[in-house]
Formats: C-alpha cells, sequence, structure tokens
C-alpha cells in the first residue's frame, strides 16, 4: 500500500479522510507543490522553498516547517515506497474552521509521492489561445494556488478544440503562460519571457532556465508569439518543451529546446 504523509503522520494512503470541513476543499484555501525526484534525490529545491515561503505569506498561513523538515519528510517517502524517480506531491491547506472568515491561520499537510521518469525528449506540442478567461496580476497568481480554474478550463477548450495546451493572458491582453507551464519565445537568437508582475507562475523550472541563459524578461504580445522563431514552455516535471504550433503558425527551429533539455537529461543521469 502506498504511504502518504497527513496531518503529521505516515499512513496507508487507503485511510486518508477527508473532512467535508476542509477549507481546501469548500474555499479553495491552500497551495500546492510539485518536486521532480531523479534518483532517489529531489531536483532543484531550493527554488521551490522559496515558493513554498512565498505562498506561506501569500496566503498569511503560519509556516513552522523549516527545508530539513521537508527534506524529512520526501526521504522517508521516497524510501518506503521504493521510489526511484517521478514527483512529490506536497499540499498545505489551511486547518480549522469558518466560513469565508477563517478561525486559524494553522495548516495540514498531505504529501504523497509519484513514480516517474527521468527528465526524457518530450514530444512537441500545438497551442492555442484562450481568452474566456485571463489571470490577474498579483501574487496570486505566482503561487501553485488550489484554486486553478483558470487553467482547468482553458485546458478543457484547448482538448475541445484538438490542442494539447493554452496560452494565458492577463486582463491587459498580454501573454503570461501556458496552462500548466511557463512560456518562452525566442526572436533573433534573443530568449524572452514574461516577467513574474504580468501574473505568471513563479515557475521553478523557469528559474534554472534564466539562471542558465541569458534570458529576457518583457511584455509579451499576440503577435510576438505569432512572429517568434520558436516558442517552448517549461515545468518542473517535464523540463523544457518544444511548440510546433500556436494556432495555425508552425515553427521549425528547436535547437534551443533539444539543448537545453539534453543538459537536464545528462544531469539526471548524473545524479
Amino acid at each position: 500500500m502506498e504511504v502518504v504523509f497527513y496531518k503529521g503522520a505516515f499512513i496507508g494512503r487507503d485511510n486518508v479522510v477527508l473532512s467535508s470541513e476542509s477549507r481546501s476543499l469548500n474555499y479553495g484555501d491552500g497551495f500546492f507543490e510539485t518536486v521532480k525526484v531523479i534518483n532517489k534525490r529531489v531536483f532543484n529545491f531550493p527554488y521551490h522553498m522559496q515558493r513554498i515561503k512565498l505562498a506561506f505569506s501569500v496566503l498569511k498561513l503560519n509556516n513552522h516547517y523549516t527545508e530539513k523538515f521537508w527534506h524529512e519528510i520526501i526521504d522517508e517517502l521516497i524510501t518506503v515506497n521504493k521510489m526511484i524517480s517521478g514527483t512529490i506531491k506536497i499540499h498545505v491547506s489551511r486547518s480549522g474552521a469558518g466560513r469565508y472568515l477563517p478561525d486559524s491561520c494553522e495548516t495540514d499537510l498531505f504529501v504523497r509521492s509519484i513514480n516517474g521518469s527521468l527528465y526524457q525528449k518530450n514530444n512537441m506540442i500545438s497551442l492555442c489561445f484562450y481568452e474566456d478567461e485571463y489571470k490577474t496580476r498579483g501574487s496570486l497568481s505566482n503561487i501553485k494556488s488550489v484554486s486553478s480554474l483558470v487553467s482547468v478550463l482553458s485546458l478543457v477548450y484547448a482538448n475541445e478544440n484538438s490542442f494539447d495546451n493554452a496560452i494565458l493572458f492577463n486582463p491587459t491582453g498580454n501573454v503570461i503562460e501556458a496552462s500548466n507551464a511557463n512560456l518562452f519565445i525566442v526572436k533573433n537568437n534573443k530568449i524572452c519571457t514574461p516577467p513574474i508582475s504580468e501574473g505568471c507562475v513563479d515557475g521553478t523550472m523557469r528559474k534554472w532556465v534564466v539562471n542558465k541563459l541569458d534570458v529576457y524578461e518583457k511584455v509579451i504580445l499576440r503577435n510576438d508569439i505569432l512572429e517568434a522563431d520558436a516558442v517552448f514552455v517549461t515545468n518542473a516535471t517535464s523540463g523544457l518543451i518544444a511548440v510546433k504550433t500556436v494556432e495555425k503558425k508552425s515553427f521549425s527551429d528547436f535547437s534551443v529546446v533539444d539543448s537545453i533539455q539534453e543538459d537536464l537529461i545528462s544531469l539526471s543521469l548524473d545524479l
């Protein structure tokens, strides 16, 4: 039986009982974090730690958890579940009762391990533009909130229209990200990505790429996407994913993605 960490104890996943009073269930009052595991070791965790601290601060939750604490929980789950590679899913929700006004700023934790693969060469994807709903600017958009309806609806829209993923906009019409990944464009050998202030998730793989390459943060518009030489997206689980089409626009330059993803693959083998 899979073992998870739930409300301070390691228990079988089948023994997890979700209360009907859960604030995460009723109000989306919480956040999550997905951490890549490679050969029994967490990858890029300092960036995840930064975003975890940010989420606690943004949601006004009491943070009693040190980096050592998270490593101990994750290492135990990796060991007891005989995990080699995959992901660790951390879910933090506000505990206690109350309606919109909570009566507590303490938290409940749910952490589980999910078996998966090392980084590998990803299949190219197709993107569409999604403008039925918008993500707002602000700190809530920078964390992995459990209130992710814009991302959910955009992926439903993409699927209904035979695309793999969707491009999201903020209320001023600026491109911010894909449904479940940060977005980059390449134009004249210059790599650009929207700044966090535009409303995109403060992605951990985004930070890894920004610190590895010369990346410029700039406002990106719809036409910038359609006139780019290349487009790619990033997330913690998959690394870099090349975009083959956006709507009816096709791309043929995948050199940046191929090069950096190969670095991630080599890094996976060295860990």
